[in-house]
């Protein structure tokens, strides 16, 4: 069973015995109020703004044990920070302090499919607090209880959501959840024998390997990611800060396992350290120096497609010759700014591509084809010129830019370097063979 799924089980089984116990299930507020006395935890309604609540909308102070809440939006709108914070108490022990900027009532389980927040899901901050809000959710409102509601009881989502206070989108997630989703996603049945999970002499070493660089190979199938979890948490064991543990991967489904199977021992560790892909950890570095790369906090971040979009006006004033299909711009669009992503997994710009670009050229000769070829790479020259600059007018960032802004800031400013070299001193990479050298 995974984290997700056990944050889940857990908040339902809460819900039940509150409901056991004679707290109402419709009167939300009184429920996560009741719930957090019986944790002997305080509860305080606070204004929108409250310096208490630390440019939050909720906080958990450990130490006096107590909960804050912004005292704004519905009933339902209260409790739902209430009982996001209850799920910081509960799933991680309630031995440390919790801010909450923001929730998501009606969040899908699933990955957000574009944009910013497919490569955000699974950074840490953001896979703990998906996990709080889906615990919130399910605190309020199990899954098997608005599918009782509407199976047999006949009560449609609307009915539901208005007799709860509740926004509709909430309840028709929760009920989306109920009928479409399996009842048991445990993979408890699939288990694997215990000798399968005996580490070998040399997954061992591995795992223990200190004070230089190490770099495992071995086929698939052979037990990589457990040794990389046992190299985690041997780190931790010997008293490791996990905030100083990065973990790399290459998909938001290969940190998600990552980071499951290490909340399942250590939940507040594996929230903690940062594991994510390496272009989550890009924007995390663009965003805490955001100044000194000339961008806002919160850059937009574009698609392929976005970028297309943004240079087809561009395109009929450009002098370009082998690149020049008026009729379907996109094509030709396409071809080049993959050309670009590629130069810029290599930390090339604008700049230094127009200088590879003219020396192909300048050592063409009389050979033709090799004048073609230099030819159309000094039309990418100049469109890469022109992207970077609509690019930087609008404060605006790519896929690319993620791995290559953070390599050229870490190359030309030493306070940066120093910064991130003290934050993340055990740097552990899954799939390495992967890199490109921007990755590197």
């Amino acid at each position: 069973m995974d984290a997700t799924e056990a944050a889940r089980r857990e908040a339902e089984r809460i819900h039940r015995a509150a409901v056991a116990a004679g707290d109402d299930p419709w009167k939300l507020l009184d429920l996560v109020r009741q719930e957090a006395a019986r944790r002997d935890l305080d509860v305080y309604a606070l204004p929108s703004g409250d310096s208490q609540l630390k440019g939050g909308r909720a906080a958990f102070d450990s130490q006096a044990g107590i909960i804050l809440y912004e005292d704004t939006g519905s009933e339902f709108d209260r409790a739902f920070l209430i009982a996001h914070e209850l799920g910081h108490v509960v799933l991680e022990g309630g031995t440390q302090d919790v801010v909450t900027e923001q929730v998501e009532p009606d969040r899908s389980v699933e990955d957000a499919p574009v944009g910013i927040e497919k490569v955000l899901d699974y950074g840490a901050r953001e896979r703990r607090e998906i996990r709080m809000d889906l615990f919130a959710r399910e605190l309020l409102l199990p899954r098997s209880v608005v599918r009782h509601l509407h199976v047999s009881d006949g009560r449609s989502s609307t009915d539901i959501a208005t007799r709860l206070g509740a926004p509709l989108q909430v309840v028709q997630q929760q009920l989306l959840d109920a009928l479409l989703l399996p009842e048991d996603s445990s993979i408890d049945s699939f288990a694997v024998p215990a000798a399968a999970l005996t580490p070998d002499p040399t997954q061992i070493a591995a795992a223990e390997h200190r004070n230089s660089a190490f770099q495992l190979q071995a086929g698939p199938g052979t037990g990589k990611t457990r040794t990389l979890v046992r190299r985690i948490e041997s780190l931790l064991a010997e008293g490791v800060d996990p905030m100083s543990i990065l973990v790399l991967t290459f998909s938001n489904k290969a940190a998600n396992e990552l980071s499951e199977r290490l909340a399942a021992s250590n939940p507040m560790a594996a929230a903690a350290m940062w594991i994510g892909t390496f272009h989550a950890f890009g924007l995390d570095i663009v965003r805490r120096f955001h100044d000194k790369l000339g961008l806002p906090p919160d850059p937009r971040l574009v698609d392929r497609s976005e970028a297309i979009e943004l240079l087809e006006d561009e395109l009929p004033r450009l002098p370009l010759h082998h690149y020049r299909n008026l009729w379907d711009p996109a094509l030709d669009l396409s071809d080049m700014l993959h050309t670009i992503s590629r130069a810029k997994d290599e930390v090339i710009d604008a700049a230094g591509y127009r200088t590879l670009a003219q020396a192909m050229a300048d050592n063409a000769g009389h050979d033709e084809e090799a004048a073609i070829r230099a030819e159309k790479c000094l039309e990418v020259a100049l469109l890469f010129e022109t992207y970077e600059r609509l690019m930087a007018a609008g404060h605006l960032i790519d896929f690319g830019d993620l791995v290559a802004l953070p390599v050229r800031l870490v190359e030309t400013d030493g306070e940066v370097g120093a910064a991130l070299k003290a934050r993340h001193q055990h740097v552990l990479v899954d799939e390495y063979q992967d890199v490109n050298r921007a990755s590197v």
